[in-house]
């Protein structure tokens, strides 16, 4: 069996510097945004008491993932790194206006920035991938990842208390404040890191609609990678179709429906731990089997789940905590290491596209399936899908270890 090329570059101080750097801004940067994307809808709902106004925020935040694809070829037409900087600065500064929110008749600012803030996500998730391919070297890049996610399952956790007892304390404008510090310390922790910051190479004349594609067409082209990414979808959209069915499995265990918060407490933990080791067991399993074992899990928490039983259930949310940050991390670090360092972009907001564009209609079949089934159908049912989905990769999972890291021309800026 091959051994990736990029196992043979040793991490440099500089690699690790550039690790700090970027994870303390990440670490800053998702709690802020968290905590004021949580108080935008109870800032909305406190001044129209309209719970339909408020709903609009997220709609607000996830309208442009539609232009994934764009923002993929954008972040492999520019320096990366300044791209990210820039966003940055522009965040920080659009958080300001919100200090003008006195009534309902200036929601709409709340709703243009919430806007900017789900065109930024769009934004800077290819161009984070692209960085981080070029940037770092694969041991370290996966230990990255890794921590990155876990700090964003962090924040899901601790950023939506904050923000709301802050927004209970001092008010909206408060948190706005915050989310804009925060910006800042990004913005001077992505400056400097130690990067050759060029734009990729753009190709030859080549047709507008092939150059926005181009990424779905690596994709398909890479057999292992169109594999994982394949089968980590249909484990995804699972998870979207069961996210209903957890309301009434608080039910069946006799509990409140207030006590789902214990089960996302369990998910969020089991999230972190996953995230935080996944790069062990990256290396020695490679991503294929890593995948595999995601979905493994993600069938056996359906199981315990569809006990009804509430500490079997319980058991099972921690071990379903391991499933999704273990199939997009398997992804992710595959679509890293085979794509070449001007696709990044397309490959990274492809990837994004199609491991979560599904979740919305499948939680709305989601939604209509609990109306004619129980839950421990649709677990049961999830389990299955999920481990016929784990045994199909098995059987392709050594071939993912396979190949060259072909994110090759690692650039570093010289040291001042």
């Amino acid at each position: 069996m091959a051994v990736s090329e990029a196992h043979t570059v040793t991490e440099s101080p500089a690699d690790r510097r550039n690790a700090r750097l970027y994870l303390t801004g990440l670490g800053c940067s998702v709690i802020g945004s968290m905590a004021l994307s949580l108080v935008a809808g109870i800032w909305v709902k406190s001044l129209t008491g309209s719970s339909s106004a408020a709903g609009l925020v997220s709609a607000c935040i996830y309208l442009p993932s539609l232009f994934g694809p764009l923002a993929g070829m954008a972040a492999d037409r520019v320096a990366r790194r300044r791209l990210l900087v820039w966003l940055s600065v522009v965040s920080a500064v659009a958080d300001l206006p919100l200090l003008a929110v006195r009534s309902a008749a200036w929601t709409w600012i709340i709703f243009c920035v919430m806007t900017w803030y789900g065109t930024q996500l769009v934004l800077s998730g290819p161009a984070e991938n692209a960085l981080f391919a070029e940037m770092l070297p694969q041991d370290l890049r996966q230990r990255v990842n890794g921590w990155r996610l876990g700090l964003q399952e962090s924040g899901r956790l601790v950023a939506p208390l904050a923000g709301a007892g802050l927004f209970a304390l001092a008010g909206g404008g408060a948190v706005a404040l915050v989310d804009a510090a925060t910006f800042v310390v990004a913005t001077v922790a992505t400056a400097r890191l130690r990067v050759l910051d060029e734009a990729p190479q753009r190709p030859e004349r080549t047709r507008w609609q092939a150059d926005l594609l181009a990424g779905y067409a690596h994709i398909r082209r890479t057999t292992a990678l169109a594999t994982v990414l394949g089968a980590g979808a249909v484990v995804m959209a699972l998870s979207g179709a069961l996210v209903a069915a957890q309301y009434s499995l608080v039910q069946g265990t006799g509990e409140p429906p207030a006590f789902l918060g214990v089960f996302s407490a369990c998910l969020g933990g089991g999230s972190i731990v996953a995230s935080l080791v996944s790069s062990r067991v990256l290396r020695r399993v490679g991503e294929g089997w890593l995948a595999v074992f995601g979905m493994a899990d993600f069938a056996a928490g359906s199981a315990l789940r569809a006990t009804g039983m509430l500490w079997w259930a319980l058991a099972g949310t921690v071990v379903l905590g391991f499933a999704l940050p273990w199939v997009f991390l398997a992804v992710i670090n595959l679509a890293q290491r085979v794509t070449p360092t001007e696709l990044q972009g397309r490959v990274s907001a492809a990837v994004t596209l199609v491991m979560f564009g599904p979740q919305a209609p499948m939680q709305a079949m989601g939604s209509l399936a609990i109306r004619y089934g129980t839950f421990r159908q649709l677990f049961v049912g999830g389990a299955i899908v999920a481990l016929a989905c784990a045994a199909y990769l098995a059987r392709r999972a050594g071939d993912c270890r396979t190949g060259p890291d072909s994110s090759r021309g690692r650039r570093q800026r010289p040291a001042a």
